[in-house]
């Protein structure tokens, strides 16, 4: 879809792929871009413009628009200010691109994913509870059969039930999700979720070496952090079978391509079997696998897109073979992520 507008926003040009998109005629002709724009989503409208009138163009990016029948639609846009014979801004041009599809379906893959965490997580969890369950269950059969150590049985089993209850609050630290930006404690987060496999750590003889910085915060979505670093944590023990070590770090840093952007850099990193350079090119794809697992394929897909949400960068080093295999996810999160700065 292409159209045109005047500085102050008024459409002056249709053609047919926006007859398409946006459901009007050519009778949008003289009326304000802003019917094509949520009312939520008007202020969008007016900082845009701004910006086309001071001769900036506004870069490829994504939003919501809204079509003539009401229905909402994700789209890619691009808008470029044009100028008259003289260099005057005389108005804009917009192109535009219907992504709701692909959006749907990006979706459903994170549904998936999510589900599929979800089930890893509630295995771990039902293994770790049951065996406290087990050992109330022996402490009590013990105590109704030796009334000398009954006291000394049900301080036991009082102490497998807050074990239990224990486990239940982490999980329901971890499993409740936010919807909106928050500030939040990246080093808390990381915690959170290394307490939840701390069981699993222990079984496969994996040690872990951690060092954070408690004053390490950001602005985001913290189900989704939860989320990001289980997948990450989740592949590096499944990377060392025959155990290794687990290094996380949260430091404060500045963004690697510039240095300039104040943010959180968080390492994952394991001393496992590594992966392998054409596999290391591929592994942030969608429904990749090297084959040595039983995931979805999703993880780190669904991991590198929670990290462009918050308008951060996800970077891989890998090792295989020898004494010096394994390797090291590192990420960086702005300290104000992009869906706050985009408001």
């Amino acid at each position: 879809a292409i159209y045109s507008a005047t500085p102050e926003g008024i459409i002056t040009s249709w053609n047919r792929g926006a007859e398409m998109l946006y459901g009007y005629s050519s009778d949008a002709i003289g009326r304000h871009v802003s019917i094509l724009s949520p009312p939520e989503r008007r202020q969008e409208i007016t900082a845009n413009l701004t910006r086309l009138n001071q001769g900036e163009s506004v870069g490829s990016y994504q939003t919501e628009r809204i079509r003539s029948d009401g229905r909402r639609v994700q789209v890619l846009m691009s808008i470029s200010p044009m100028r008259g014979p003289g260099g005057a801004i005389v108005g804009n041009s917009a192109i535009v691109r219907d992504i709701t599809a692909q959006k749907r379906a990006e979706d459903a893959l994170r549904r998936n994913e999510k589900l599929a965490t979800a089930g890893r997580l509630a295995a771990t969890i039902a293994h770790e509870i049951n065996n406290p369950l087990e050992a109330v269950g022996n402490l009590l059969y013990l105590a109704r059969h030796d009334a000398t150590q009954c006291n000394e049985y049900l301080i036991r089993a009082e102490r497998e039930l807050q074990r239990v209850a224990s486990l239940a609050q982490q999980t329901l630290g971890f499993v409740r999700d936010t919807t909106s930006v928050s500030p939040l404690n990246v080093s808390e987060t990381l915690d959170q979720v290394v307490r939840l496999y701390a069981p699993k750590l222990h079984s496969r003889r994996i040690e872990t070496e951690v060092r954070f910085d408690d004053q390490a915060r950001i602005e985001g979505f913290q189900g989704e952090l939860r989320q990001l670093f289980s997948n990450l944590i989740i592949n590096a023990i499944d990377a060392m079978p025959a155990g290794g070590t687990l290094t996380l770090r949260v430091s404060r840093a500045h963004e690697w391509k510039d240095g300039k952007r104040p943010g959180v850099r968080v390492l994952v990193a394991d001393t496992g079997v590594g992966i392998g350079q054409d596999d290391l090119n591929r592994i942030f794809e969608p429904f990749f696998t090297t084959g040595k697992d039983s995931g979805t394929g999703l993880g780190l897909w669904l991991a590198h897109g929670i990290v462009q949400k918050h308008g951060g960068s996800i970077r891989v080093r890998s090792r295989t073979g020898g004494g010096q295999s394994g390797t090291a996810f590192s990420v960086f999160f702005p300290t104000v992520a992009r869906s706050r700065q985009a408001a």
